[in-house]
């Protein structure tokens, strides 16, 4: 396989034919194209192309699978969690953006949590004077 470094249009045209009807091996790819499969794969990202290999990534954030509302206490908890994996060295940057917007989100959601539990405690003190006034005028 000859070293080829620079690409042409009509090989990218056709690398794109090709991975849009479904030829995803690289291996493949690589022979069609006469290219080397990593070179094929750096290319497809290059160009923008999803180039999935099933690796998952460490984290230290997880999805949230939560019926109910956080309670302030457990919104703090994840809170120093995040902010205690932040000090951690060796974390990278993906994992660095993830835990400051985690951060950012507990911060939000405990105020707004705040605020809705003001305004509920708000509405039941409205509903227990308008039925004690309609009981003073009834």
């Amino acid at each position: 396989m000859p070293e080829k470094y620079y690409w042409s249009r009509k090989e990218e045209a056709k690398l794109l034919e090709l991975w849009k009807k479904g030829i995803t091996n690289m291996n493949v790819l690589a022979k069609e194209l006469d290219r080397k499969p990593s070179a094929i794969e750096k290319k497809l990202k290059r160009m923008g192309v999803v180039v999935g290999k099933n690796r998952r990534q460490k984290t230290t954030t997880t999805a949230i699978k939560s019926k109910g509302l956080l309670t302030h206490k457990q919104a703090l908890k994840v809170l120093a969690g995040a902010l205690e994996a932040l000090r951690k060295s060796g974390q990278d940057k993906l994992e660095l953006q993830r835990l400051g917007i985690l951060v950012d989100a507990v911060h939000t959601y405990d105020s707004v949590l705040e605020k809705f539990e003001r305004w509920t405690e708000i509405e039941s003190l409205t509903k227990r004077s308008l039925c004690a006034l309609k009981r003073m005028f009834i």
